[in-house]
C-alpha cells in the first residue's frame, strides 16, 4: 500500500470513529441567547441545538452570528465565531473563568479613541508611571496621597476650598517675587519668636495699631 493510500485510509478511519462516538463538527447560526454563555443554534442541516460557549471561544456569540459548533455525546459547544453581521459591541472573555491574566514579555499596547475602565477596585503597580495629555479631570469623594518626595511645577496653581489645614512638622519655606494676602475678617499668627526683616520700609496701616 502506498503512503498516499495509507493517509486516506487513516482519515477515513478517524472519520468513522468520530461518527461512532456520536460527535460532529458543524456550522450554525445563533438564534437565541439562553444565558450570557449559552445559546440556541440552528445548524446548517436545520437542526436546533443548545450549545455552551467553549472556554477557547473568547468572542461571546450574539444573535445572528455564524458559529462553529462541536457536538458531543452529551453537550455541544460553540468553538468560535466565524462571521458577524450585527452591529453590536464585541465582548471578549473566558467562559467560566473567574480570574483572567493578560501577560506579555515585551510591550503591551492598548489604543482606542475612547477607553472606559469600570471596577470596584483598581490597583496599579509600576516602577515609573507617566501621564501625558491636554487635560486631566479627577472626581473623588475623598483622596489620600502619600509621597516620600513631591515636586510640582506649573505655570498657574489655583486652589478653592471651604477650609484648608496644613501641618508641617519641621520647616516650611516660601519664596515668591510678590506675596499678596487678602483676609476678609481676622488674620492671626502665634509663634514663640516672630521676626520681620526688610531692606527698606516696614509699614503698618490701620485705624488702630496695638503693640504689646
Amino acid at each position: 500500500m502506498t503512503p498516499q493510500r495509507d493517509i486516506q485510509a487513516e482519515a477515513a478511519l478517524n472519520k468513522a470513529s468520530v461518527a461512532q462516538a456520536g460527535t460532529s463538527l458543524d456550522t450554525g447560526t445563533v438564534k437565541a441567547l439562553v444565558t450570557e454563555r449559552e445559546a440556541m443554534v440552528t445548524l446548517a442541516n436545520g437542526n436546533q441545538i443548545h450549545a455552551f460557549q467553549a472556554t477557547s471561544c473568547l468572542l461571546a456569540p450574539v444573535i445572528g452570528d455564524t458559529v462553529l459548533v462541536f457536538q458531543g455525546p452529551e453537550q455541544a459547544f460553540v468553538l468560535s465565531v466565524l462571521a458577524r453581521e450585527a452591529d453590536v459591541t464585541a465582548e471578549l472573555g473566558v467562559a467560566g473563568a473567574r480570574d483572567v491574566a493578560l501577560k506579555a514579555e515585551g510591550h503591551l499596547a492598548l489604543a482606542a479613541p475612547d477607553v472606559q475602565v469600570s471596577a470596584r477596585r483598581m490597583t496599579v503597580l509600576a516602577d515609573t508611571l507617566m501621564q501625558t495629555g491636554k487635560k486631566l479631570v479627577s472626581n473623588f469623594s475623598r483622596t489620600l496621597e502619600t509621597y516620600v518626595d513631591k515636586m510640582v511645577n506649573a505655570r498657574t496653581i489655583t486652589t478653592t476650598a471651604q477650609s484648608r489645614s496644613s501641618a508641617i512638622k519641621e520647616t516650611e519655606t516660601l519664596k515668591a517675587g510678590i506675596l499678596v494676602q487678602n483676609i476678609d475678617t481676622v488674620a492671626t499668627q502665634n509663634s514663640e519668636i516672630s521676626m520681620i526683616t526688610a531692606e527698606e520700609d516696614v509699614r503698618l496701616d490701620g485705624k488702630r495699631v496695638s503693640v504689646g
